[in-house]
């Protein structure tokens, strides 16, 4: 029998890559697992800024069917200053898994 810290380990690496759709944008986006370093790295570098913390969650987490970032840091003051700040908070959300759990899935939990 394996110890807990196998079994949370193996639990991480296998799961699945989320996806989501974009409509504002016409994209569907995939989301890599984080680590809790991942997460960090961000809000260390976001200096406790929020939106800065989003923006990275953005450019670092949103990725395309491949794995590849779908923005790089160039991309910061754009998507700071000239996106509708829902869709990315709702993108950020999404790589962050802070959305609300589906209603289907807060019922099986209640």
């Amino acid at each position: 029998m394996g110890s807990l810290i196998d079994a949370a380990v193996a639990h991480f690496s296998n799961q699945e890559v989320r996806s989501m759709e974009v409509p504002d944008w016409g994209v569907t986006i995939f989301a890599k697992n984080l680590s809790l370093s991942d997460k960090a790295k961000w809000l260390a570098r976001s200096k406790d800024d929020t939106t800065d913390y989003m923006v990275y969650a953005v450019i670092y987490g949103a990725v395309d069917e491949k794995g590849e970032p779908l923005f790089d840091i160039g991309d910061k003051p754009k998507l700071r200053n000239n996106v509708d700040p829902d869709v990315l908070s709702s993108v950020a959300n999404f790589v962050l898994k802070l959305a609300a759990d589906s209603e289907e899935e807060r019922e099986k939990n209640s």
